[in-house]
């Protein structure tokens, strides 16, 4: 795994209020995304949802729905063109990114573009 450099931001996000805090279109490969969710007050209490939702442009999948937590994680798979992630906090929140990891493709990579280089041989 790598780091990759990530954009480092504070986003203030209203209570109840919905709020893409990260967007990006990519060919990356898989990264992983943490970012800290704090109440601008000091308290450590922190609830609402975060919702990841990753596009791929052949095979969609729904958006992923989790509990939103003092520190998150997001990740995005390989294969994931458009990605996003949207948080709605109950209270007040400042939404900070950390750092962003890059996770290896690996050698399966190879394999896949083998194996459509092939399959696309064969059907022409």
């Amino acid at each position: 795994m790598t780091r990759a450099s990530a954009r480092r931001r504070t986003v203030t996000v209203e209570a109840e209020e919905r709020r893409r805090v990260l967007r990006r279109f990519s060919d990356r490969p898989a990264v992983t995304y943490r970012f800290r969710a704090e109440p601008p007050d000091g308290s450590s209490r922190v609830s609402g949802i975060e919702e990841v939702k990753g596009f791929r442009w052949v095979f969609p999948t729904p958006p992923v729905s989790q509990p939103l937590e003092v520190v998150d994680v997001a990740e995005k798979g390989a294969w994931d063109t458009f990605f996003s992630v949207t948080v709605v906090p109950d209270r007040t929140l400042a939404i900070s990114f950390e750092d962003a990891t890059v996770r290896s493709g690996g050698p399966w990579r190879l394999t896949v573009v083998i194996v459509v280089l092939a399959a696309a041989t064969m059907l022409s």
